[in-house]
C-alpha cells in the first residue's frame, strides 16, 4: 500500500468542513434540519479527506451553490411576482432544498473549494491520486 501526502489546501479544507459539520449538528438540536445539513458536510468532510468521489463532491457543492443564487434572486429582484408564481411557495422550496444539500455553511464554503478546483490542480490532483 502506496503512503501519498495529504496537501495542507486539502487538510485546511476538511478541517473546516469538520467544524462547520459539527455546528450544524450542534444547531440540529435546535431545528431537525440542520441535522441532514451537518451529515451533508461530514460527507463531503469524508469524500474531500480520502479523496474519492470527486463528482459526488463537485456536484453536492455545484447544486448548493445552484439553489443559494436562486434563493437570493428570487428573494431580492421579486422575480416570481413577475412570472405570477407564488413568491413565498418558491423561495421556501428552495431553502428546504439548500437545508437539505448542506445549508448555509457548505455554501459559504463551497466558493472557495470550487474556486481552487477550478484555478488550481491541487485538489483535482488530490482526487485523481485517490482514484489511481
Amino acid at each position: 500500500m502506496s503512503h501519498r501526502q495529504r496537501p495542507l489546501q486539502v487538510t485546511v479544507m476538511s478541517s473546516l468542513l469538520l467544524l462547520a459539520g459539527i455546528l450544524m449538528i450542534y444547531l440540529g438540536f435546535a431545528a431537525n434540519a440542520y441535522f441532514i445539513s451537518g451529515a451533508l458536510l461530514l460527507l463531503a468532510t469524508v469524500l474531500l479527506w480520502r479523496g474519492a468521489g470527486f463528482k459526488v463532491f463537485r456536484n453536492l457543492l455545484l447544486a448548493n451553490q445552484i439553489t443559494a443564487i436562486l434563493l437570493l434572486i428570487f428573494l431580492f429582484t421579486g422575480l416570481a411576482g413577475l412570472l405570477h408564481l407564488p413568491r413565498l411557495s418558491i423561495t421556501g422550496a428552495l431553502m428546504v432544498i439548500n437545508v437539505f444539500i448542506g445549508g448555509p455553511l457548505l455554501g459559504i464554503l463551497s466558493i472557495p473549494i470550487l474556486t481552487s478546483m477550478h484555478f488550481s490542480n491541487v485538489l483535482p490532483d488530490w482526487f485523481q491520486a485517490a482514484k489511481a
